[in-house]
């Protein structure tokens, strides 16, 4: 018995466009290979039930990979953080605000402080600015 896309999607939590953009990149989730899948009728695209049921198990005991920063932990705006990242600040502004990552790699969390101006965790930014760097060098 096959689950669709969608509904795969709604138990795991997530929207199915980042479920099918793992589909259709290297076939993990956060880090997790995706279960068995077949396409039908054009672009629909079915997981078997039992190893999606099995697949949640893991997905909703898996470690946190972007906890909330510290209150005393060093914050860095959006215009910091697109420099250091080498990003334009409105693409990581609407990568951040749609809950979107960027080239495949989850963005820090973002803090509302000081206004509408939104900050990052440094120590994200960081991961996030190599992971990122690492990438564009590839090409």
């Amino acid at each position: 018995m096959y689950i669709r896309l969608d509904l795969f999607a709604d138990m795991l939590g997530i929207r199915p466009g980042d479920l099918l953009h793992a589909v259709r990149t290297d076939g993990k989730l956060e880090g997790l290979p995706l279960p068995a899948r077949q396409q039908v009728r054009g672009a629909a695209i079915m997981f078997l039930q039992d190893e999606a049921i099995g697949f949640l198990k893991l997905w909703e005991t898996r470690p946190s990979e972007s906890p909330v920063p510290d209150a005393s932990e060093q914050l860095v705006s959006l215009d910091a953080f697109a420099r250091q990242a080498g990003i334009a600040p409105l693409a990581l502004w609407q990568a951040a605000c749609n809950g979107k990552s960027l080239k495949g790699i989850p963005l820090p969390v973002a803090v509302k402080a000081y206004g509408s101006q939104l900050m990052f965790s440094a120590a994200g930014v960081e991961v996030f600015a190599a992971e990122y760097k690492r990438l564009k060098s590839k090409k």
